[in-house]
């Protein structure tokens, strides 16, 4: 599975109007069958921040759909509409999964994202510190915990964990409980990193499609 991801910069005071905006051109994707979702980071130092993710079976979908939107008027038009009210392009990511999260049947209200940039010669001390890092958690019955490897990156190798939430409070719940075990693996990646690991958290606007 890929997943490609846009973040998008409002244009300060019209944040509402590009929520608006994108949460009705995702739910439009979706009646189109895309797998496609909406979120927005939260206690961001970045300023407002919103999040779209597609998710693919392969680079083929991707590209078939890539295709489909070039010669999509409506699209176009959206795109357009859209770049007058951000303040920077808009910047994409394309990832692969390397542990996929277990299906579960919960409402997902938050996503957490924690950004590993191995050093020079570690990517593969890395990969499989934080792949067994993930497995260790689903088996813990932290289900809706994946691995992604960024594609196509022009600054080097990342890996990221994603977790879904139902809320802050199951958040704060599991990370209290599961502490020593997240830290122990921080510890050991950020010994092989060549930056700092950053986190950031998102609250879903427009889910994935069931």
């Amino acid at each position: 599975m890929f997943m490609l991801r846009h973040r998008i910069h409002a244009t300060l005071g019209k944040e509402a109007e590009v929520r608006a905006f994108m949460s009705d051109w995702i739910r439009h994707a979706q009646e189109q069958g895309e797998s496609a979702a909406l979120a927005q980071r939260i206690f961001s130092s970045e300023g407002p921040v919103l999040v779209v993710a597609r998710r693919y079976e392969d680079l083929a979908a991707l590209d078939a759909r890539r295709r489909a939107n070039q010669a999509d008027a409506d699209w176009q038009a959206r795109v357009a509409k859209l770049s007058t009210m951000i303040r920077e392009p808009v910047r994409q990511t394309l990832e692969e999964s390397l542990v996929p999260p277990i299906p579960g049947t919960a409402p997902i209200g938050i996503v957490l994202r924690a950004f590993f940039q191995p050093a020079v010669g570690k990517i593969s001390q890395v990969r499989a510190t934080l792949e067994e890092h993930v497995r260790s958690e689903q088996a813990a019955g932290r289900g809706q915990i994946g691995l992604f490897q960024h594609v196509f990156s022009e600054t080097g190798a990342m890996f990221t964990i994603t977790a879904t939430h139902t809320d802050l409070t199951e958040l704060a719940r599991l990370r209290q409980a599961r502490a020593a075990a997240v830290q122990a693996t921080t510890a050991a990646v950020g010994e092989m990193s060549r930056a700092p690991i950053a986190v950031r958290l998102l609250e879903v606007v427009v889910p994935f499609p069931s």
